[in-house]
């Protein structure tokens, strides 16, 4: 029995020197950065695509770049429904999910770093969001 007691009064405290949360946030911010890379470049198509109709309609007095969307609309259907709404939706579908998975590791900090981090995720939803508005219009 002393023997029992001397290993317990004997006994300290584990010291942990990195926590396995850190990691996981670690992981987590690179993928997003990773994601958000990949997003970028999608997004660079249908941008690409918004910027010639603009200055098409710029530079032919007689066409819009809604007339321009409607065209390849019409010659290509499947492929302007990709370009400016499958690509889009999936884009900020990944980035939300990015987002909240972020959110639920930070935990407890300030919002200002939480949004500094998240932010180009923030920037290529609202570019999401402006494609399909520029699409639908």
């Amino acid at each position: 029995m002393k023997s029992f007691e001397e290993k317990l009064t004997n006994m300290s405290k584990p010291e942990i020197s990195q926590l396995k949360h850190q990691d996981m946030l670690a992981k987590a911010i690179t993928n997003a950065k990773d994601k958000s890379v990949v997003s970028l470049w999608w997004l660079g198509i249908p941008l690409y695509l918004i910027a010639a109709f603009v200055m098409k309609s710029i530079y032919i007095p007689q066409t819009s770049w809604n007339s321009s969307i409607r065209e390849l609309t019409g010659k290509q259907g499947y492929m302007a429904i990709l370009v400016f709404v499958v690509v889009p939706v999936l884009l900020i579908i990944i980035n939300l999910l990015t987002i909240r998975r972020l959110f639920f590791l930070y935990g407890n900090t300030k919002v200002t770093v939480f949004i500094k981090t998240v932010l180009v995720q923030i920037l290529i939803i609202v570019l999401s969001f402006l494609i399909l508005i520029f699409y639908f219009l």
